[in-house]
């Protein structure tokens, strides 16, 4: 089902359905540090939205985190006849990647997808360990086993792949002082990039890896700062606490794309998101903090374009706006893709999310949604430009 309309200017408001982890907001950006960058967008955009899968077709209880390559695969987590799953949906065509069927249980919200339609994703086994495994539909291939390679069940990170296969992801081993590692393995032992026991660090949070195997992650670090680093021999570091002493409490999760680009979303401490881009040489503002005026937001998705797309939410305030936005201009001129309260699909959007990995470079956004009628599930939305007039109808 697809559906044609022009974005609205008018603000679209709605109640969220669900809560973000606690995060403080604390980033507020110093003059001269980062590019230059234009003012809010207003013209209306043309978006066309494809319902991927829905509760219509015996799925209910959809992750938050869809991801979507290159080939417009989505790859989703859902229940389906009963038990949780894996599932890969493309050209109208349903892939079931894992279930509790096969004796996995708890599959993580965030699978990712790599170019040749590769999933990776974790679970718990059998055995009660916890495990990544990657799949296209047929047998599974065991990336890490939690207790196969010491790492403790319960801090096994979110998997990244790159075209090659190549998964990276980070977790704690235990052992004396739980150090935290860094991981890469392509069908093979598991390789540590780096560690806490032998660095400056003190844990790292989520990890992902671009086609040229470059590493982005979040760190922490002994002294109490943090930052977001590129690189694991001697992470080079991107943006930190340290550096930026206004950046006082930190980041979430970072993506960066082929290009080297990265991608960051900081907390202000006067109020407000900000959406960051760029690398160790410079960071370029993608919003306009004030403009419209977002208290907390989900990590950024990333594209090799330099596109940059988010979920975003005030903090109790029903009267800010809440939902999925873009950046495709290069600058802070973002675009309003799908909050509550619009239309879709014959129904009134009550919630909407968007993961790390849901933006690929034909502009197109996988995200789950949930609808005032009941139904719930997974839908793109496919960003075709701006419009020629500047007016508030919809089609």
């Amino acid at each position: 089902m697809k559906i044609t309309f022009l974005r609205r200017k008018t603000k679209g408001y709605g109640l969220f359905a669900r809560a973000i982890g606690l995060v403080t907001a604390s980033l507020l950006l110093g003059a001269g540090t980062f590019a230059s960058a234009d003012s809010l967008h207003k013209k209306t955009h043309n978006f066309e939205f494809t319902n991927v899968v829905d509760s219509t077709q015996g799925y209910s209880k959809f992750e938050t985190f869809p991801a979507i390559n290159n080939q417009g695969g989505v790859v989703f987590v859902a229940v389906k006849g009963g038990d949780q799953g894996v599932f890969v949906a493309r050209n109208g065509a349903v892939t079931t990647i894992a279930s509790e069927a096969s004796g996995l249980h708890f599959f993580g919200i965030d699978p990712a997808i790599n170019a040749s339609g590769v999933v990776a994703f974790g679970a718990t086994t059998p055995a009660n360990t916890r495990a990544i495994f990657t799949g296209t539909g047929g047998p599974l291939t065991l990336i890490v086993d939690s207790l196969a390679s010491g790492l403790v069940k319960n801090v096994v990170g979110s998997p990244s792949i790159n075209a090659a296969g190549t998964v990276a992801f980070s977790a704690v081993r235990n052992e004396r002082g739980l150090p935290s590692s860094i991981y890469s393995v392509t069908g093979g032992p598991l390789t540590t990039l780096l560690n806490t026991a032998s660095t400056g660090f003190r844990a790292f949070g989520n990890v992902d890896i671009n086609d040229a195997g470059k590493i982005v992650f979040h760190g922490f670090l002994q002294d109490g700062n943090e930052g977001i680093f590129i690189g694991t021999s001697s992470p080079a570091v991107v943006v930190s606490t340290a550096t930026n002493p206004e950046l006082a409490n930190g980041f979430n999760d970072a993506v960066i794309n082929n290009g080297g680009t990265v991608a960051i979303i900081g907390f202000r401490s006067a109020g407000g998101i900000q959406v960051l881009t760029g690398n160790t040489r410079q960071l370029t503002p993608r919003n306009n903090p004030a403009q419209p005026a977002f208290t907390l937001a989900e990590h950024p998705s990333l594209n090799n374009r330099g596109a940059v797309a988010f979920y975003a939410f005030p903090a109790g305030d029903p009267s800010e706006p809440t939902g999925i936005f873009l950046e495709a201009s290069g600058g802070t001129s973002l675009i309003p893709v799908v909050r509550p309260g619009d239309r879709l699909f014959g129904s009134t959007v009550v919630s909407v999310d968007l993961g790390r990995f849901g933006l690929n470079d034909r502009f197109e956004l996988a995200f789950q949604y949930v609808l005032e009628d009941g139904r719930s599930g997974i839908a793109i939305a496919a960003y075709n430009g701006e419009n020629e007039q500047d007016d508030d109808r919809q089609n």
